[in-house]
């Protein structure tokens, strides 16, 4: 796999909790200035970017309280410098993953506040239960990552999902990509260093 270009701080820019999974990654799609971002495999600042490809995969939102399933289309760009070729994605699409961002936060948010029994919340969001582990598994994981070993015993789950949502989630998911290397709850590892879109 090739590295990708992240499209970072833009949901600072929209009101996001008015538009559905799909309006959503169009409008951030469309904020994203590909020609401001440098290429993850050279470092050039500017490349010529060029567009390279486009492939379908599928994006999963929770919008009005119901699961849906979009699908989108994604663009490759090549840089011209070295010739490699990236998916551009939006800050809230997690790379190699179907469900959304905002998806894997609200079962996490209903998960940790205990609110509905597993197989409850399993059956509200249409997941198995191994997915809902994984997604924990995954959180605590970059939660250690972010707060450093310390700050992560002296903090909750719970503590640390409402620090993320109530921070804002434009700032903090370039915050953590800048520390990881990669994206919240993205496991499958990519090479290169990524790439920020700049504001």
């Amino acid at each position: 796999s090739t590295p990708m270009i992240r499209g970072f701080s833009l949901l600072c820019k929209i009101n996001f909790r008015h538009y559905s999974t799909l309006d959503l990654f169009y409008c951030c799609m469309s904020m994203i200035k590909i020609h401001e971002c440098p290429c993850p495999v050279c470092g050039t600042r500017h490349p010529c970017w060029t567009e390279h490809a486009m492939y379908p995969r599928f994006l999963i939102g929770f919008d009005s309280g119901i699961v849906c399933c979009h699908s989108i289309m994604v663009t490759r760009f090549m840089c011209q410098s070295c010739r490699s070729t990236h998916a551009l994605l939006p800050e809230f699409v997690i790379p190699f993953k179907s469900h959304s961002l905002f998806f894997v936060l609200a079962v996490l948010k209903d998960y940790f506040l205990s609110s509905l029994t597993v197989s409850q919340l399993c059956a509200k969001y249409e997941i198995p239960p191994a997915t809902l582990y994984s997604w924990k598994a995954a959180f605590l994981k970059d939660k250690r990552i972010w707060l450093g070993a310390l700050q992560d015993t002296l903090t909750s789950a719970k503590e640390f999902l409402d620090f993320l949502l109530r921070r804002g989630l434009e700032h903090n998911l370039g915050e953590f990509f800048a520390i990881a290397n990669r994206s919240l709850f993205q496991t499958r590892i990519i090479r290169g260093n990524g790439s920020f879109t700049p504001d």
